[in-house]
This record gives structure tokens, C-alpha cells and sequence, in this order.
């Protein structure tokens, strides 16, 4: 919850704190659910190194004892975008495949309770990042489109997110009239969705669709994204008074 309220540093405090905690339980899942998600948080806050370090000790501790196919499809997704940044692309490539053969096992044991679901459509939006990174647009393209394909609509943040990781394949493609259209989707669907990494994306949209305002379509768009904007920054700018968000980051990006 601090991540996605943009509270970064106390993300990384409470995930250290439940590493720590979890040695006193016996749920070894948790602990290497952990290092997956502050593996997560280090791609988020730009430390591909730490990342990658991160997805290994988790996959050290997996391989000790019965494995879990999604858990370890997670941690090599992880790894995979840490190389993806560095531009190890065979690496990257191998450990994707990696992961999606992985998925397709039998768990050994049951999947402990405080374990989030790892599926193909978490594989394919982290296969559409890596990808994207790599310069495949066409099969970053076919990966997001696998995440809409795979998200319902009652999953409106994933979708989003994949949608969003499409509409900027397709600003890349030189394709900017079918990236508003399908970004537009997304300003629709997420309205009351109150996400500071959705605002951010949409901050990174506006920026990649600049240098097309000369098009009707995109200067449309781009009228109405800055509207929403607006709405959005001053509405999360509110929720997080206390002073724990980064509400002020957000409006000096927009």
C-alpha cells in the first residue's frame, strides 16, 4: 500500500522489517515472497543491481526445499528486468522462457495464504516491460495485449497497467492516434481508481505524447489528460495531507 501511495522509503522499511519478522514464523513461502516484492520495489526506484540480487536470494532459499511454480516464476521474471535494463537480452530472453515453463508445473505444496497469485497475465506484464526495454516492440505489443486479454474488467488496476504499458508500444511504433484511443480507455476505466503509480504512468504518457501534439487526435487527447491530471493530482494532493504521499512530486512533474 505505501508503494503504490508513492511512499517508496517506507515501502522498503516495512519490507525490511517483515524479512526480519517472517524468521520467526515457519511460512518459508513469505520470506521468499519478500525478497521478490522488495526485488520489485528496487526496478521501481531505479537499482537494477539490487533488483537482481534480491530475485537470486530468493531463488536460493527456493531451491532448498519444495518449490512453488509461481513464486519461482516471479523471482525469475524479476531477474529477467534487471537484465532487460542492463541490455543482457539473452539472458533476459532465457529466463522469461524460463519462467514460463515453470508456470505451467504442478506446485509441489500449497501456496501459503500471504503469497500473491503470480499467473500468465503477471508473466506477460513483465514480459511486456522487458520487451518494451529491449526495443521488441512487436512482441512487447503481443505481451500487453496477453495482459488485457487475461485481466476482467473487476481487475481495473492491472488492466490499467497493462493497457497503459501498451499504449506506450505504440507511441514507439510511431503509432500515436491508436495510443490515445486506447489510453483514453484507460482515463475512462480508472476515474476512481486513486493509484500514484497510475497517476505517474499517466505522467510519463503525457510526456511521450508531446513531441505528437501537432496531430488533431493526440491534441485532443492531450486536452483531456491534462484536465484529468489536474483532477487527479489535487485529489491525491488531499487524500495524503498527513504529508505521506508524494503529492508535491506529482504536481512538479505535471
Amino acid at each position: 500500500m505505501a508503494h503504490d501511495a508513492g511512499r517508496d522509503q517506507a515501502a522498503g522499511q516495512h519490507f525490511a522489517r517483515s524479512l526480519d519478522l517472517v524468521k520467526l514464523g515457519n511460512d518459508r513461502q513469505l520470506g521468499i515472497h519478500i525478497l521478490a516484492s522488495m526485488s520489485h520495489l528496487a526496478h521501481h526506484q531505479g537499482k537494477s543491481a539490487d533488483a537482481i540480487q534480491y530475485a537470486r536470494r530468493g531463488r536460493e532459499v527456493l531451491a532448498r526445499g519444495p518449490r512453488l511454480p509461481e513464486l519461482e516464476a516471479r523471482l525469475l521474471a524479476m531477474q529477467a528486468r534487471g537484465f532487460a535494463v542492463l541490455r543482457r537480452s539473452d539472458d533476459c530472453t532465457q529466463l522469461l522462457t524460463e519462467a514460463e515453463r515453470v508456470l505451467e508445473a504442478q506446485p509441489v505444496e500449497e501456496r501459503s495464504p500471504w503469497v500473491s497469485h503470480f499467473d500468465e497475465g503477471s508473466l506477460a506484464n513483465e514480459a511486456a516491460r522487458c520487451l518494451r526495454q529491449l526495443g521488441d516492440l512487436t512482441q512487447a505489443e503481443r505481451q500487453a495485449e496477453r495482459v488485457i486479454e487475461l485481466r476482467p474488467g473487476d481487475r481495473t488496476r492491472s488492466w490499467a497497467f497493462g493497457q497503459l504499458i501498451l499504449v506506450t508500444v505504440l507511441i514507439a511504433q510511431g503509432r500515436p492516434d491508436e495510443a490515445c484511443a486506447v489510453a483514453q480507455e484507460v482515463l475512462d476505466a480508472t476515474q476512481q481508481l486513486g493509484s500514484y503509480l497510475v497517476i505517474q504512468q499517466l505522467l510519463d504518457l503525457k510526456r511521450l505524447l508531446e513531441p505528437h501534439r501537432g496531430t488533431r487526435v493526440v491534441a485532443e487527447f492531450l486536452s483531456c489528460l491534462d484536465e484529468a491530471l489536474r483532477e487527479r493530482v489535487w485529489l491525491y494532493q488531499w487524500l495524503t495531507q498527513d504529508g505521506r504521499g508524494d503529492g508535491t512530486a506529482l504536481e512538479e512533474r505535471w
